[in-house]
C-alpha cells in the first residue's frame, strides 16, 4: 500500500543543514516509516520584507502539512500566508520553536493543531482547541558512555564549566565568570548582530574560552568531558534542547534559580528521545486527521524508493507545485516546462 504524503515546512540554516542531527530530525525519520516527506526549508524568507508567497499547492497533495519553527519565523509567515492568501485546504500542524508569543490573531484559524515542547508553554497556547506535547533528543547521539578515569579511579574532565548557547543578551553568558575553573562557551557566534562579537570579548576577557557551535557527536563528547554543564540563561532564552541532551551525556547540569521552565526539565525523567518525539508527533497527528476527517485525500503516486536525497524531493515538489515566473523561496529553480 503506498505511504501517504506528507509536507514538512521548516526554516534551517543551509550552513548547518549537513549536521542538523537532533530530536526532530531523528523523529522524522520515524515518522516517514508512515508518511512519504517532502521537505521544504523556507530559512531565505525574510519576515521583516513581508514578500508575497505566489505558491500553490493543488488540493489533495498532501495527507497535511507539518511546521517546525516559532511563531513570526519565516514557516510561520509561508504557512500563514499560504492559508490566508491562497485559501490552502491542507490541514496544518505547527511545531513550535522557542518561547514567541503568537503575533497574529488567525492562529486557530491557520493551524488545525499546535505541538508545543515544555509544559512551561502550555499555558501560551490554552486557547487553541488542539495542542499536543512533543518534544525529544536523539538518543543515538546523545546518551551516556564509561567516563575517563584516571590510575586512581577518579574521573577525568576536560572542563570544569560548560555551557552551551549561541551568543546571545538573554542567554546571560557572563554568569560563567562566576564559576572557578578551566570554563567553555560554545554556541553560534552571530556575524550580523554586533552584540554576538561584544559577549565573545568580554568571555576572553574573563579567561573563558570561546568556540563557534560544534556537531552533534563533538558537542555530546564535550558533554561528557565536562564536569559541570551550566545553564545561566533567563526563562526566554531557550536551552531546553541541550539541557536534556547534557543530561542524557550523564553530565552533572546546573540551572538559573530564576529559570522554572528549566528547573522543570531539570527533574525530568524519563529524559524523552526521538523515538518518543516521534510517538507523540504520530499521536498528535492522528488527533488532527481525526479532528479533520478523511476528505483530505491525496492524489499524487508514491515517489521512486531511491528517490531519498533531500535536494530531489525538492525538486520534485517544485515540478509539481510552482508555475513559472512565481516566487519561489527555495535554492533549486524550475528546470523542467509544462
Amino acid at each position: 500500500k503506498p505511504k501517504e504524503q506528507m509536507l514538512f515546512v521548516f526554516n534551517k540554516d543551509p550552513a548547518h543543514y549537513d549536521t542538523w542531527r537532533d530530536g526532530l530530525w531523528a523523529a522524522l525519520r520515524i515518522l516517514a516509516r508512515n508518511f512519504t516527506i517532502q521537505y521544504l526549508n523556507v530559512n531565505d524568507i525574510v519576515v521583516a520584507e513581508r514578500p508575497p508567497i505566489n505558491y500553490h499547492v493543488s488540493p489533495g497533495t498532501f495527507k497535511f502539512i507539518l511546521g517546525w519553527g516559532a511563531f513570526g519565523s519565516p514557516t510561520d509567515y509561508f504557512l500563514t500566508q499560504l492559508h490566508t492568501v491562497h485559501q490552502d485546504p491542507h490541514p496544518k500542524a505547527l511545531c513550535i520553536g522557542g518561547n514567541a508569543m503568537p503575533p497574529h490573531e488567525n492562529v486557530t484559524a491557520v493551524y488545525d493543531l499546535l505541538f508545543f515542547e515544555t509544559e512551561w508553554y502550555r499555558e501560551t497556547i490554552a486557547f487553541h482547541p488542539l495542542i499536543h506535547q512533543a518534544f525529544g533528543i536523539n538518543g543515538n547521539i546523545y546518551h551516556k558512555l564509561p567516563p575517563k578515569m584516571d590510575e586512581r579511579g577518579d574521573s577525568v574532565f576536560e572542563y570544569d564549566v560548560l555551557m552551551v548557547g549561541h551568543f546571545l543578551p538573554w542567554k546571560r553568558h557572563m554568569y560563567l565568570a562566576t564559576k572557578p575553573g578551566r570554563k567553555l562557551a560554545v554556541g553560534e557566534i552571530y556575524q550580523e548582530y554586533d552584540v554576538s562579537a561584544t559577549i565573545v570579548e568580554e568571555l576572553i576577557k574573563h579567561d573563558i574560552e570561546v568556540t563557534n557551535m560544534l556537531p552533534p557527536r563533538e558537542l555530546a563528547d564535550l558533554y561528557r568531558a565536562s564536569k559541570l554543564v551550566y545553564f545561566p540563561m533567563a526563562t526566554v532564552g531557550g536551552g531546553e534542547r541541550a539541557l536534556l541532551e547534557a543530561r542524557a551525556c550523564g553530565a552533572e547540569v546546573e540551572v538559573a534559580e530564576d529559570n522554572p521552565k528549566l528547573q522543570f526539565l531539570l527533574h525530568l525523567s524519563p529524559i524523552p528521545d526521538h523515538r518518543k518525539y516521534a510517538q507523540q508527533l504520530l499521536e498528535g497527528i492522528e488527533r488532527l486527521l481525526d479532528k479533520v476527517g478523511t476528505r483530505n485525500v491525496t492524489m499524487r503516486p508514491p515517489m521512486p524508493e531511491d528517490e531519498t536525497v533531500v535536494e530531489q524531493r525538492i525538486k520534485e515538489l517544485i515540478r509539481h507545485t510552482c508555475k513559472h515566473g512565481e516566487y519561489c523561496p527555495y535554492t533549486i529553480r524550475h528546470e523542467i516546462t509544462h
